[in-house]
């Protein structure tokens, strides 16, 4: 139909459509493809309109200047979700338990993987190009005695490339006076008031073989692991809750005081002093029970997320006990302020510069934040800034993201439309990619990405990488389009790959890669992994 325009008709059509869909007119068919970039005045009309530099590009010729167009579309995702590819992996005969399965924090490439009715747990790398290899099959103590019980596996977490933590629950089948009853897992369940116990494997990786510290936890048998976290080696929390009374929850942080090695096993174990962080006797969370933790600032403070919610709902100082609310109050206008939950921020720069002969170093983060206005019942997401400063002398000159959220002066730099408040229990599911460029939401079944220049929003885009016309009218700050990609799964965890335009994904269907980059070519394919698999 386009073809059947007058020349002049269809350019001043292309003129007046979004650079996306005029860049689409451009892979249509040759024809159009010649009549779209023929014309240096087009051509430069699109660049002006993507965000980058643009002093000086109307000096280009119209081939140049269309490989300029070419190459700031890619960094702005532009046609990113009509060619993406997503490969989604399995076991051929086995379903992943995606609750309690987990995904390595950004800058590890292991997940650990739990299989339903099973006591294994898979560990695995995710490699370049969305290859994911097995690693270990890591088997917890004695499981291969079935006829001492059933073990089964709550959460699992990883913390570096060696250490991986299995949360298990022991239900035996045998009595007091049976043939089995000496063993160790046997007694401890016996002990319990529930003739069962909950367990933590801490395996600790070597080159060909592995260590298992273990830690028996008889307190909760009866209760609901909701969530684990790892500090270090020797501390952990818990997020409990009991399954019968949603008001009976706590969480409990865990110190390893000595351990016990076996000298004929690989078997070491461990005790621990344990301190009770939210229960009955202490402020609790409005948003009820705790369903994913994190330690922060060297493992200063616990993150505390609840039910429905997308950022962590609060926080807890670990020195003091106190806990507080995520929530600083944000000018969203001339006239209105709207109180944000702030993320830890993904992004961060350090300039040291002189001020009145003296050197001085700024500090400067990048943060998302969510705020309803509670009359109008409406959300936004946006992204927002904050800055500090100090004498030079004073600054360890090291970035530290998390340090950042202490600052309670934020302003709002860009805002995320189409951003869905989310509807299920889940929550949203926040990533960031590791320089910051891309920023993922994954709500139920779909996952917005929002693509960005983190030194343009930190700066408040005193450059002009944006374009005037990109700006709320509301409140100055710049509006980001996302693409989407349909999942056609529910999403549980989610999380960026070293590379910015790669994304791994934990669902109900499997482990799921998706390639957002100019590369991919929009296959869907699927993989399985035998449930026996050779491991690496």
């Amino acid at each position: 139909m386009l073809l059947e325009l007058p020349p002049e008709l269809l350019l001043l059509v292309l003129q007046n459509t979004s650079t996306p869909a005029y860049l689409q007119v451009t892979v249509a068919c040759r024809a159009l493809y010649e009549a779209a970039t023929s014309c240096h005045s087009l051509v430069l009309h699109h660049v002006y309109q993507t965000p980058g530099v643009v002093t000086g590009v109307h000096f280009l010729e119209t081939k140049e200047l269309f490989q300029l167009l070419i190459k700031r579309s890619f960094r702005q995702l532009y046609g990113a979700e009509f060619r993406a590819s997503c490969k989604a992996f399995g076991f051929e005969s086995q379903e992943i338990d995606v609750q309690a399965s987990s995904l390595a924090p950004s800058g590890d490439t292991s997940l650990a993987l739990a299989v339903k009715g099973q006591s294994d747990v898979f560990l695995f790398n995710a490699g370049d190009e969305g290859f994911i290899s097995p690693r270990a099959r890591l088997k917890v103590p004695e499981q291969h005695e079935q006829q001492l019980g059933v073990m089964e596996v709550l959460k699992t977490t990883v913390r570096g490339e060696r250490d991986v933590y299995v949360l298990c629950r022991f239900t035996p089948n045998i009595y007091e006076d049976g043939p089995d009853a000496d063993h160790p897992f046997v007694q401890q369940a016996l002990q319990s008031r529930h003739n069962r116990t909950v367990v933590l494997f801490h395996f600790e990786i070597q080159s060909s073989d592995y260590h298992i510290r273990t830690c028996y936890l008889p307190d909760h048998s009866e209760y609901e692991a909701l969530a684990i976290a790892v500090a270090d080696r020797d501390t952990f929390a818990i997020s409990w809750q009991h399954p019968r009374d949603d008001h009976d929850f706590d969480v409990v942080l865990y110190n390893v005081t000595d351990e016990v090695p076996d000298k004929d096993t690989n078997i070491i174990e461990i005790n621990y002093d344990s301190s009770n962080l939210i229960d009955e006797s202490r402020p609790r969370p409005v948003g009820g029970p705790v369903i994913a933790l994190s330690f922060n600032d060297r493992s200063s403070q616990l993150l505390y997320y609840h039910r429905a919610q997308t950022l962590y709902g609060s926080y807890q100082h670990l020195s003091t006990f106190d806990l507080h609310w995520n929530t600083s109050t944000v000018q969203f206008s001339d006239s209105l302020s709207l109180p944000f939950s702030i993320s830890i921020p993904f992004f961060g720069t350090h300039r040291t510069h002189s001020r009145d002969g003296n050197p001085m170093c700024n500090w400067r983060y990048l943060s998302f934040g969510i705020a309803k206005h509670r009359e109008e019942n409406w959300t936004v997401a946006c992204l927002l800034k904050s800055e500090t400063f100090c004498q030079s002398r004073n600054c360890g000159h090291v970035l530290n993201l998390d340090r950042g959220r202490r600052l309670p002066e934020w302003t709002i730099v860009g805002h995320l439309c189409g951003y869905q408040v989310p509807t299920s229990s889940l929550g949203g599911i926040v990533a960031a990619s590791p320089r910051g460029t891309r920023i993922a939401m994954a709500n139920w079944n779909i996952i917005h990405v929002w693509a960005l220049e983190p030194n343009a929003l930190i700066g408040e885009n005193s450059d002009d990488f944006y374009r005037p016309s990109s700006r709320s009218e509301n409140t100055g700050a710049v509006e980001l389009q996302p693409i989407v990609l349909p999942l056609e799964a529910v999403c549980f965890k989610l999380r960026f790959m070293e590379n910015e335009d790669e994304l791994l994904a934990l669902t109900d269907r499997g482990v799921m890669y998706w390639d957002i980059s100019p590369l991919a070519k929009g296959e869907k394919t699927i993989h399985h992994w035998p449930y026996n698999c050779s491991l690496a």
